[in-house]
């Protein structure tokens, strides 16, 4: 490549892993160019609910360090403008993708536009038969440094190291331009196109859990059929990068997985 783009790693640690249920408790990136690192971005964020002693163990944020932290619509804008300064790449990156935009969206701010690379899909094809494409597990096997693992920046740069030892495989197959990263990363990806589309249906189905309610809904399955179901929520999982909720269905009287996407309407049952 005769001029190397911007590229901007980033990652969000949160409260837990389904975006409009779950918040943000951190923002990391850092634009470079090459092996040049241009700037970088690191800032905790107060989510307004208790961090969870599961993702208190796994990231080491407490409640205390985020007391005096700013909010999400005080947070984003520095972090936004740095993605905004070159191509977003981040690692599972509809992950982080639907946490941004789903925050974005509640700040009311606008985010970058274009593609978002993901370094998960770039090792798949640089790096193909492995057992485990974690970033963790991946920066293990090519030996690549990783201090402070689940601490946001500290994750940004070894997804930038783990991107350029995929492009150090992949540039002698084709020119590796924006257009082509974009294709070899996978599925195309943007924050436009892959914020959290149901946040009010996601907060009502997990107030419903934790209070132990029903609730009403009308699902549309994969092949178009429509039902109307009362369902016991039990659980959230994301399934092919999708937000599910798992409950108890009374129209089956047993547990299905409901993909938020095909609930086109929820409310409290009667």
């Amino acid at each position: 490549m005769s001029s190397k783009p911007v590229i901007v790693a980033f990652d969000v640690e949160t409260t837990g892993l389904v975006a409009g249920v779950d918040r943000v408790v951190e923002l990391g990136a850092v634009a470079f160019r090459g092996d040049e690192v241009l700037d970088t971005f690191s800032r905790l964020v107060n989510p307004g609910i208790r961090m969870p002693h599961a993702a208190e163990r796994v990231t080491g944020i407490t409640d205390e360090m985020l007391a005096e932290a700013p909010p999400p619509a005080a947070a984003l804008p520095g972090f936004l403008s740095l993605l905004g300064s070159g191509t977003p790449l981040a690692h599972n990156a509809v992950f982080d993708v639907g946490f941004v935009g789903m925050e974005a969206e509640e700040a009311c701010l606008s985010v970058p536009q274009g593609p978002v690379l993901d370094t998960r899909g770039l090792a798949r094809k640089a790096f193909p038969g492995r057992f485990s494409y974690s970033l963790g597990n991946l920066s293990r096997d090519l030996r690549l440094e990783m201090p402070g693992a689940h601490r946001a920046l500290a994750d940004s740069h070894a997804c930038r190291r783990l991107f350029q030892a995929c492009s150090g495989k992949l540039s002698g197959e084709e020119e590796l331009t924006i257009a082509n990263l974009a294709r070899l990363s996978g599925a195309p990806l943007d924050f436009c196109c892959h914020a959290p589309r149901q946040p009010r249906t996601a907060r009502l189905l997990q107030q419903a859990l934790c209070c132990g309610r029903m609730v009403d809904i009308t699902y549309r399955s994969a092949c178009g059929e429509v039902t109307r179901r009362t369902i016991k929520p039990m659980s959230f999982s994301v399934v092919g990068g999708n937000v599910a909720v798992v409950a108890f269905c009374t129209l089956r009287s047993e547990t299905r997985t409901f993909s938020l996407d095909s609930i086109a309407e929820a409310r409290a049952a009667g």
